[in-house]
């Protein structure tokens, strides 16, 4: 794009093409298995940030892009453009999710237990083999627990918790037209389901360390598989087409006073995310929390709360992309403000 205007631009933009090809030739050796069970976060994260659930064109962006995930989720976004939409899925409660892990930190016990599941939390950051402890275990591959409800149910019925009003008929859907302030909940929970994760840990980061006044405790953390139904077309009936692998946190701040009767009530924030994105949906639940409560913000600083801030900066596609650009010829422009500095060095020396 626009290297074809200098000589030989065309013939030079195919051979680095081609030189990118050769580069990462040896992913065409690693089958879609491979990447799909090998490099489960990488292909999650690559579907989440690109909104779009396919393991098999997340494993293929993956080997395209050379690993790198922003160029992959690129690759999901852009087909996710081409495809018609059929219809809208029935809404689901992450509370019916088979659970592969889930964890409180906010109660000891919880019913259906703390279900550690797969995660590197525990694990020692150094390159060796294997751990002797390891080899005690020897745990049943992909058990699920049943759905359970979530660990922050008692504080529901006890009335603890502060809940939103949900002034929307329905859910806005952003893949259609981007929102304009006041953002809606609904708008702003999408865009974040699909933005970068390490934009939204930098943003709730800023209110955990200082800006702000964010120290959460998790109320409930779980990974695990959600039903995906659908209205049949000639039934009418409700049927099961499928699931994904999704994420969803649920965490707890100070108390607040609710402003429609005067009570103190917990202040929560809520995370959900495709794929196993542990990190992704607790801090979208914390941006969540930041951004519908107030008495986050200190000394007048307004980063993690300000939606608008968020909403615009979260999305890794379109960052990259603007930063991206810059690539590309900018050489009318750059003589222009050439000859703008020119003239305003002339005009210093007669001074």
């Amino acid at each position: 794009m626009s290297y074809v205007a200098i000589k030989g631009g065309t013939q030079a933009i195919h051979a680095s093409k081609k030189l990118f090809r050769d580069l990462i030739h040896e992913a065409k050796g690693i089958t879609d298995g491979e990447l799909q069970q090998g490099l489960l976060f990488a292909c999650d994260r690559i579907m989440s940030e690109g909104a779009l659930y396919s393991e098999k064109l997340a494993a293929e962006a993956l080997r395209r892009a050379g690993g790198d995930l922003l160029e992959a989720a690129f690759y999901l976004r852009a087909h996710r453009s081409t495809c018609k939409r059929i219809g809208v899925a029935e809404l689901q409660n992450s509370n019916s999710m088979q659970v592969l892990r889930r964890i409180s930190s906010a109660f000891k016990d919880v019913e259906g237990g703390q279900i550690l599941g797969p995660s590197c939390d525990y694990v020692i950051r150094l390159f060796q083999t294997h751990v002797q402890d390891d080899e005690e275990f020897s745990p049943q591959e992909n058990s699920l627990a049943n759905s359970t409800p979530s660990a922050m149910e008692s504080l529901r019925r006890n009335d603890q918790i502060f809940t939103l009003d949900n002034h929307e008929k329905k859910p806005y859907d952003v893949s259609r037209s981007f929102p304009l302030p006041p953002y809606p909940r609904s708008a702003l929970m999408q865009v974040m389901s699909r933005g970068e994760t390490g934009a939204m840990l930098a943003f709730a980061y800023t209110s955990m360390r200082g800006y702000g006044d964010v120290h959460p405790t998790i109320g409930d953390l779980r990974i695990g598989y959600l039903a995906l139904e659908f209205t049949h077309p000639f039934t009418g009936k409700k049927v099961k087409i499928g699931e994904i692998r999704a994420t969803a946190c649920e965490s707890i701040g100070s108390f607040n006073r609710d402003p429609r009767d005067g009570n103190l009530r917990l202040s929560t924030g809520f995370g959900f995310c495709f794929g196993f994105n542990e990190t992704k949906a607790i801090t979208m639940s914390i941006l969540d929390m930041t951004m519908h409560h107030s008495g986050y913000s200190v000394g007048g600083v307004d980063i993690a709360s300000n939606p608008e801030i968020v909403i615009h900066h979260i999305d890794g596609i379109e960052s990259m992309g603007f930063a991206n650009h810059f690539k590309l010829p900018h050489y009318v422009t750059f003589q222009a403000d050439l000859q703008v500095l020119d003239t305003a060095v002339k005009e210093g020396r007669n001074e």
